[in-house]
């Protein structure tokens, strides 16, 4: 009867830790590698952006727990300052594939909100999923065993809406396409290694479930800070 579970948390854990792990290995890998022209993740985002006839993206320089995104309601992309002044290719991949989320608007645009609430599922679902399943155990005197599936069964759902919805990030990458073609044309090189960096960021929310209690203790809890920045600042400019 245990086989079942331990087979799905096994699955659920590894898939993660890989999503992670290539996530992480991106960074490490494309932090040593400079970018192909001199401009700084804001200013790549920003110069995408143009290209794409779209004025209306506030780049907003931003340190808090959960960075490095989109938020369509405010139309501003916020970037940690590693990404934002950073000149290598894991500073563009990062700030690239979060400013073409802005292109993605119409039917697109709302593919994008039901993603961005499956990623919010995941990053802090699974805490006060345990919590209400201890409470349950606790006070309604349920076998442990049968709680414990239950949250399992939880997290599965959580991780299977993140797989259903991974085609809004390939969709931000493809929509890369033309403007990566035009400026790297002369870069040859640059242009077919960043694709596999992009891709790398479009996995990048799947190890958010595993991550559940940083994400928790660290941006949900009164007190731990704020998933927004209160006060907002500017990208620094290079010299």
């Amino acid at each position: 009867m245990l086989a079942i579970p331990i087979l799905l948390i096994t699955v659920c854990v590894g898939l993660c830790r890989w999503a992670a792990g290539r996530y992480e290995a991106m960074l490490q890998q494309g932090s040593r590698e400079t970018a192909p022209t001199a401009h700084n993740g804001a200013e790549i985002a920003q110069l995408f952006l143009a290209d794409e006839d779209i004025n209306d993206v506030e780049v907003v320089q931003h340190g808090g727990t959960v960075t490095n995104y989109f938020d369509p309601k405010r139309r501003r992309l916020f970037l940690q300052k590693e990404v934002a002044t950073g000149t290598t290719m894991a500073a563009w991949a990062v700030a690239l594939h979060e400013a073409a989320h802005a292109t993605q608007t119409g039917e697109a645009l709302g593919d994008l909100k039901w993603r961005q609430t499956v990623i919010k599922l995941c990053r802090y679902g699974p805490i006060f999923a345990a919590l209400g399943t201890a409470m349950v155990t606790f006070f309604m005197k349920i076998p442990a065993r049968f709680s414990l599936m239950g949250l399992l069964a939880v997290c599965v759902i959580f991780l299977l809406l993140n797989l259903g919805t991974l085609a809004v990030e390939f969709n931000a990458n493809a929509r890369l396409r033309r403007f990566l073609e035009k400026h790297l044309a002369k870069r040859p090189a640059a242009l077919e290694r960043l694709p596999g960096y992009l891709n790398r960021m479009a996995t990048r929310e799947l190890g958010d479930l595993i991550s559940s209690p940083r994400y928790f203790f660290f941006s949900a809890l009164p007190g731990s800070g704020t998933a927004r920045p209160v006060t907002r600042e500017r990208p620094e400019e290079t010299e």
